[in-house]
């Protein structure tokens, strides 16, 4: 007879065959997905143009892999989000939450193995996100509403030479739609389970025909959360009102959705060959923290909730003569003496000690009863010149201001009392400027792109974690301050009439001010006998960072070579070299005094890729095909040392895999799309300081991945249109950190969606009715082995969830 887990390996082994199967009946294809009612020529794929070399080019005339989603699939599949495109979207993973973070709306993105899933002000994100060309440079705040776009393009491998900046693993490029030259309106109302209320709208007015153009877009999304807080049997007095924390808000349920969006546009054509666009938006998130499980609690004597477990256990003099009368005594700034508060004769004073006692047996409810709040405002202008000096040269100018202000926490350890209720107060600015020009040279043949780049941010993340009922009370104040300036071009030559040359440089300096000022209100590290000499201020042993500022500068030529043949107008082979670059930092959250602030250096990927893109069969089948191999350098990992999540230069690596993509008409109105993933990721070498072990995988990377898709359009004799979609993904098992927690160890999904819609002859309105995650698998997406406090948690995904749209429009 099979074990338990021999038989979910034969699962997970023919979820792989089945996968694969499925990609391979259908010519192993891949494309961009497109669900319409029509509005391409009957019988032949539209054309998608998109923005990936900055300048708008066909989809099959851009020699990168690069997956577009257009405003109408959005729709059709019932995405409100960035990072719900994932499923459809091979070798790439987007999540809305980071280990501990406690926020739904910070993005963890990785694109072939590369990415970053720390919010932390000190790290880079190894994925880039452009809004309209603006580069958002911080997670926090980053799951961008899908409100009024005109199209996403997933832009893979590194994007150095035209992003610039942290696409070392590649870009998420959005483009909001333009205002329209007529009048048009467009709004829709969504409802759905756990109460979900959506509301959204754009209108478009023209002020003087032609010259001025406005539009304003907004959106408004609610839903309860999908976890319930229940409370632990017994009694207790709750401490999370005694202790710093960045905002004091508690409540009964987790996983809720509470947002509000606005963006709007103003478009001045000066003349023929001048225009203007000035684009402002703001975001408003007030929600409830991510849903938190608690995994396993089982404290160690060593760890900190073993200490906990102790001092409450033993009496004050016996603690005194193991060494931790002082560790356990009178606090130091805020709470109380935990010394023997079990073992005395007094009961009103007795905690709870901290163990699998706070397991519950259902992964949609907590014993937590701390911290619960993600709260996010972000809003930015944008100032946009395109500028036709003449037939062939244009200049391009993209100026934008963004600000944010976040306050985020969550209780993270499942249970009533202070054991690991982590908050956060994050604020940055940035100021960006970047221009572009752009030309046709002999006789077209080829085409050239100069630019320049300034970026500047500052801001602080103040860390307020607090531990074990106040042992050790963390309060971390970091001052930032990061300057950015990058020359860069892009050459495309035409040698021959199927034969070009691309040539791409782009030289980026960086430099970077921190100040550190993280310190333990309890100064337990003191109170365990730590010397003072050994605090990087003795007379503050509450002080654990070194004061001062701290300086690092980074300078990097990244270059992209590749050369492209085409077979015919339809058929086009490309190969290419790219590299990447991201900068260094510092580790800033100890948890322990340091006499010298930890620093860790840049990170770099070198790319080969071999693509094909075609278009086939009359245009009716668009197949898009790329294998690559990366060389990925002085990675850098987010790990577990002690309490102190820590970043490192793991060592080196090299990422091996293809994608393949599709999207074909099998008849008029039956469409068919889908893609498959292959990763093959591992480390070649490990830094002998690292904590990763060499056959760790990498997180956020399943070795395959896989989607497909049906679209079909039933037409009435009146014109209205019945359109019915249905998709299934496919991810392989995936590790959740970079230790590979086998708690946090996510098995193989299949994910189920579908949706039906009626639009009548007029096509004013339309109505939906849809359904996600239809097998309700529930899955972990995020998650947190704290070794240094005694537990593990975990982020599940939604339940199964139902949902009704109605649309109206006028266009």
């Amino acid at each position: 007879m099979l074990t338990y887990r021999e038989e979910e390996a034969g699962m997970v082994k023919r979820r792989q065959i089945l996968a694969v199967q499925l990609a391979a009946a259908i010519s192993l294809t891949g494309g961009v997905p497109q669900a319409t009612y029509g509005q391409q020529a009957r019988g032949m794929l539209e054309e998608v143009v998109v923005t990936a070399q900055r300048r708008e080019e066909r989809l099959q005339d851009v020699p990168i892999a690069v997956t577009a989603f257009s405003r109408e699939n959005l729709e059709t599949r019932g995405l409100t989000n960035l990072t719900q495109i994932e499923a459809f979207t091979p070798n790439v993973t987007l999540d809305s939450t980071t280990p501990f973070s406690g926020s739904s709306q910070i993005l963890g993105a990785y694109i072939r193995g590369i990415g970053q899933q720390d919010f932390a002000f000190n790290l880079e994100p190894g994925v880039g996100v452009y809004v309209d060309g603006v580069y958002y440079a911080r997670s926090v705040g980053a799951v961008v509403d899908l409100l009024d776009l005109e199209r996403i393009e997933v832009l893979k491998g590194p994007q150095g030479t035209l992003f610039g900046r942290n696409t070392i693993g590649g870009a998420l490029n959005i483009t909001t739609r333009k205002p329209a030259d007529e009048f048009q309106y467009r709004a829709d109302v969504t409802l759905g389970r756990f109460d979900r209320m959506d509301l959204r709208g754009s209108v478009d007015v023209p002020l003087i025909d032609n010259v001025l153009l406005s539009q304003v877009s907004v959106s408004s999304k609610n839903r309860d959360g999908y976890q319930h807080r229940i409370p632990f049997p017994g009694t207790y007095v709750s401490s999370v009102a005694r202790f710093h924390h960045a905002d004091r808000t508690t409540g009964d349920e987790q996983g809720g959705e509470d947002v509000q969006n606005g963006r709007a546009k103003l478009l001045w054509r000066a003349s023929d060959a001048v225009e203007f666009l000035v684009t402002g938006d703001y975001t408003h998130a007030d929600e409830q923290a991510a849903a938190s499980t608690l995994l396993d609690g089982t404290p160690l004597p060593a760890n900190l909730a073993g200490l906990y477990n102790t001092c409450i256990s033993l009496d004050a003099a016996t603690l005194a003569g193991i060494g931790l009368g002082a560790a356990c005594g009178p606090m130091a700034t805020i709470g109380t003496s935990l010394a023997g508060v079990n073992a005395d004769a007094t009961t009103s004073n007795d905690k709870l000690p901290y163990d699998n006692r706070f397991l519950t047996k259902d992964i949609d409810t907590s014993y937590a009863a701390g911290l619960n709040f993600s709260k996010i405002d972000t809003w930015g202008i944008t100032g946009a010149l395109s500028w036709d000096l003449n037939e062939t040269i244009a200049l391009k100018s993209i100026s934008s201001w963004r600000e944010l202000d976040s306050k985020f926490g969550t209780d993270i350890d499942g249970s009533p009392m202070v054991i690991n209720d982590p908050s956060f107060s994050m604020n940055q600015e940035q100021l960006s400027q970047e221009l572009q020009l752009t030309g046709l040279s002999f006789e077209d043949r080829l085409k050239w792109l100069l630019g320049f780049y300034y970026f500047h941010e500052e801001g602080n993340l103040t860390d307020f974690p607090t531990f074990a009922e106040g042992l050790l009370q963390i309060v971390g104040p970091n001052d930032f301050d990061h300057d950015s300036y990058a020359l860069f071009t892009h050459l495309n030559y035409q040698l021959l009439d199927r034969l070009s040359f691309t040539v791409g440089l782009r030289y980026t300096y960086e430099n970077k001010h921190f100040t550190g000022g993280q310190r333990d209100l309890n100064a337990l590290a003191f109170k365990l006998g730590l010397p003072l000499a050994l605090h990087p201020d003795p007379s503050d042993p509450t002080l654990y960072y070194p004061p001062g500022e701290n300086v690092q500068s980074f300078n990097d030529l990244s270059k992209r070579f590749g050369v492209e043949y085409r077979f015919n107008d339809e058929v086009m082979s490309y190969f290419s070299y790219a590299e990447g670059f991201k900068s260094g930092g510092w580790t800033t959250r100890l948890t322990q005094p340091g006499l010298t602030a930890p620093a860790f250096g840049p990170e770099t990927a070198t790319t080969y890729e071999l693509g094909l893109k075609s278009d086939l069969f009359d245009r009716r089948l668009r197949l898009n095909l790329a294998a690559f191999y990366t060389d990925y350098a002085d990675l850098q990992v987010t790990v577990q040392r002690g309490i102190s999540p820590w970043i490192e230069n793991a060592g080196t690596a090299e990422i091996k895999g293809f994608e393949a993509e599709f999207v074909g008409l099998v008849t008029d109105d039956f469409q068919l799309s889908g893609a498959l993933g292959y990763l093959d990721a591992e480390y070649t070498e490990i830094d002998p300081t690292a904590t990763v072990k060499k056959d760790s995988m990498f997180v956020n990377t399943p070795e395959w991945s896989a989607t497909i898709a049906g679209d079909y359009t039933l037409r009435m004799k009146n014109g209205a249109a019945v359109l019915l979609h249905l998709d299934y993904a496919y991810r392989d098992e995936t590790a959740n950190d970079a230790e590979n927690t086998p708690l946090l160890m996510q098995s193989a999904i299949d994910l189920v969606n579908a949706s039906l819609s009626y639009r009548p002859a007029g096509e004013t309105w339309e109505v939906v009715l849809g359904g996600r995650n239809l097998t309700d698998e529930r899955y972990i997406m995020s998650g947190f082995n704290q070794v240094g406090i005694g537990h593990i948690d975990a982020t599940y995904s939604r339940p199964r969830e139902w949902y009704v749209t109605l649309r109206v429009m006028h266009d």
